[in-house]
């Protein structure tokens, strides 16, 4: 007896276990219900933690040919002159955009800058040109991010160098011998960073009262955001800006790294490259010359009526602006002469 009732749960068991079985099996062969459409998520723009500063993953060069009021009182006159060649406008833009670890050059910008020695009439006030230069840091986001670096709370710990590299002479000019550190006879940064860091020192002193006039900054704390160039030698090269951290200082011995050469608290001693980006740059001919070209209000002048000095800073411009047309360059010196605007005009420092 004890045999078949066993045999008897066996059977049950079995019976009720092919019933489950085929109710599964029917449920799966059931249509499932279609999820609803999932929007995609869209992920918010990271915020930097307490005490970090915001990612600079844009950086706005601009460059404006310039003259002096003072040391560091730059004064650009903007220019309306119509040109066949936008490399010689008196204003140059160009962008550059973090893609992933590199920096590129965004399109529509100009690829190279022309540039003139400049010449120096009478002390550190009458040397021309000067290109003042602008610098602008953006994040992710778009948000311009110069405030937060140029906190008096950081702004001991960063600073943007500009130093040249492939120094060449023009073909039929002499041989340019050139090392780092005589980058001083080849070119000049001068920083003319203020606080606060937007506003302009010169016009505050004609606006505002004493105690809250901006300042120009101390030679001690170079930061970049705005300063000026001068060329002092007709040569062409690839100039380089770097905006470093360094979280030690930037002081060794209480004292600034050069433009051209950071000190061991930028290049170890934990310091970081925010922003690296290289631009070609031809330095084509002196003063004197693109004067003369401006000079000739009537009409152009043409190779055959330049001195041979001048005829070879005509052919350095030709090569960097990639032309032959010589009267069509030499007309846009007389539509930039032709194109100033008023003294009264435009932006200080």
């Amino acid at each position: 007896m004890k045999n078949i009732s066993s045999t008897a749960r066996a059977l049950a068991l079995l019976f009720v276990g092919a019933s489950l079985f085929a109710s599964c099996a029917k449920k799966s062969d059931e249509p499932k219900p279609t999820p609803p459409d999932k929007k995609e998520d869209v992920k918010p723009t990271p915020k930097p933690k307490e005490g970090e500063l915001p990612e600079i993953t844009k950086v706005v060069l601009r460059f404006g040919e310039s003259h002096l009021h003072s040391k560091k009182g730059i004064h650009y006159i903007p220019n309306n002159a119509k040109l066949n060649f936008s490399l010689l406008s008196q204003e140059q833009i160009m962008t550059f955009v973090k893609q992933g670890d590199s920096w590129q050059l965004e399109k529509g910008s100009p690829e190279r800058f022309i540039g003139t020695e400049m010449m120096q009439y009478d002390g550190v006030t009458s040397a021309a040109p000067d290109y003042a230069l602008w610098v602008r840091y953006y994040d992710a986001s778009g948000k311009l991010v110069n405030g937060a670096y140029a906190d008096p709370k950081v702004r001991s710990q960063y600073q943007l160098f500009i130093y040249p590299s492939d120094v060449k002479a023009f073909d039929g000019d002499e041989p340019i011998d050139f090392t780092l550190d005589k980058t001083p006879e080849l070119m000049h940064y001068e920083y003319c960073d203020s606080d606060p860091w937007d506003k302009s020192v010169q016009k505050s002193r004609k606006q505002d009262p004493e105690d809250k006039q901006a300042k120009f900054l101390p030679d001690t704390e170079p930061i970049g955001m705005k300063g000026y160039l001068q060329f002092k030698k007709i040569s062409k090269f690839n100039l380089h800006f770097v905006f470093y951290h360094a979280p030690k200082g930037k002081l060794v011995d209480d004292q600034p790294a050069p433009f051209y050469a950071p000190n061991k608290n930028f290049t170890s001693e934990g310091g970081k490259k925010l922003f690296e980006a290289s631009i070609p740059f031809f330095v084509c001919g002196t003063r004197e010359f693109t004067d003369e070209l401006k000079s000739a209000s009537d009409k152009p002048l043409p190779l055959d009526q330049l001195r041979s000095e001048y005829l070879k800073m005509a052919n350095h411009l030709m090569e960097a602006l990639g032309t032959k047309e010589w009267l069509k360059v030499a007309a846009d010196f007389i539509s930039l002469y032709n194109g100033t605007g008023a003294e009264s005009g435009g932006e200080e420092y």
